[in-house]
């Protein structure tokens, strides 16, 4: 097995030495979603003489293998807490760019002649917390009729116009990413490295659970006319068998009733099994990629797609990995 190794610096200052003999575990989640990357880390302080880093400061850890090591991003200490006995010391921290974007409120509107696609709109967003962004063309290029930020934050509203569009809104290695929900792709726009995940091999344990969803054959979204005072419908089909799923609310235009009803389908076959799977370190794993699951049994073996890579380093225990996933879309 190769050699594990991590460095972790504060506020721009390496301190992998000052903790090296002292840290029990250092754990990072690597989320989908706008839900903020975590770094959390547990100290042994047996004397009481660990200076542990204060709120605020900026941690920055690095993980992996000699040859293979991994720039985990930079995280905001948010709480240190104190137990005892034996005496510890917790420390958690979450993304510094998922802070930000949180913390704005203000509300606005993005009216069609200003905004006319929605890539202007994500621009705008995350132009007033200066953080830079990737958006997938096909994305980038969506027409905007009107959207507002009301009574929400940044990180809120980009979610809920990223569920209408069938977009993964993510913030990776401090930049919003925007992609078609279960491409694979990455924050640098380049496909992700499925993980391969073998019997024997690299899996430790695993959990699936197919769950007693309602499954739905198709999904239906109308559109309203005002002028001609018509109602019309648009059709998704899931590929499942069941009844329609209906969404009442009617939307501008056709288009946008087509993206709508084409992300309730992909949603609802997500929803039909999740699974766990905890393997050998790989500090390259990450949400949103796809898991290749070979020699475990049937019904486990195939393809999932990645919702949160956990990476669990200890001082006392090998490194490892954990993966809770869900269906691909189709």
């Amino acid at each position: 097995m190769p050699q594990v190794v991590f460095s972790i610096s504060a506020g721009g200052v390496d301190v992998t030495e000052n903790i090296r003999g002292v840290l029990m575990s250092m754990t990072i989640t690597d989320s989908e979603g706008l839900e903020a990357d975590t770094l959390n880390l547990v100290i042994d302080d047996v004397d009481g003489s660990v200076e542990p880093p204060t709120r605020g400061v900026i941690l920055n850890p690095r993980g992996g293998y000699a040859g293979a090591i991994r720039d985990f991003g930079q995280f905001s200490v948010d709480s240190v807490g104190y137990t005892g006995w034996p005496q510890q010391i917790t420390v958690s921290a979450q993304s510094l760019a998922a802070k930000e974007l949180a913390k704005q409120r203000e509300p606005k509107s993005f009216p069609k002649k200003d905004f006319p696609t929605f890539g202007d709109v994500f621009r705008a967003v995350a132009g007033a917390v200066s953080l830079p962004v990737v958006i997938a063309a096909r994305i980038a290029q969506v027409p905007n009729h009107f959207e507002a930020q009301a009574e929400e934050s940044a990180m809120e509203f980009l979610t809920r116009i990223g569920e209408t569009l069938n977009a993964s809104v993510t913030i990776k290695s401090g930049r919003i990413v925007v992609m078609e929900k279960g491409s694979g792709i990455g924050a640098g726009g380049s496909v992700l490295q499925t993980i391969n995940i073998r019997r024997p091999g690299n899996l430790l344990s695993y959990s699936v659970g197919e769950k007693d969803e309602p499954r739905y054959s198709q999904v239906e979204t109308t559109t309203y006319d005002r002028a001609k005072n018509e109602r019309k419908s648009v059709i998704a089909t899931t590929g499942l068998e069941g009844p329609t799923f209906r969404i009442r609310a009617p939307f501008q235009t056709e288009d946008d009733a087509k993206r709508a009803a084409q992300a309730k389908t992909k949603e609802l076959v997500r929803a039909q099994a999740e699974a766990s799977f905890t393997i050998d370190g790989d500090a390259f794993a990450q949400a949103e990629a796809f898991a290749d699951v070979r020699g475990v049994r049937s019904r486990v073996d195939g393809l999932w797609k990645v919702k949160t890579a956990t990476h669990n380093f200890s001082g006392s225990a090998t490194y490892t990995t954990e993966l809770q996933c869900e269906v691909p879309s189709p």
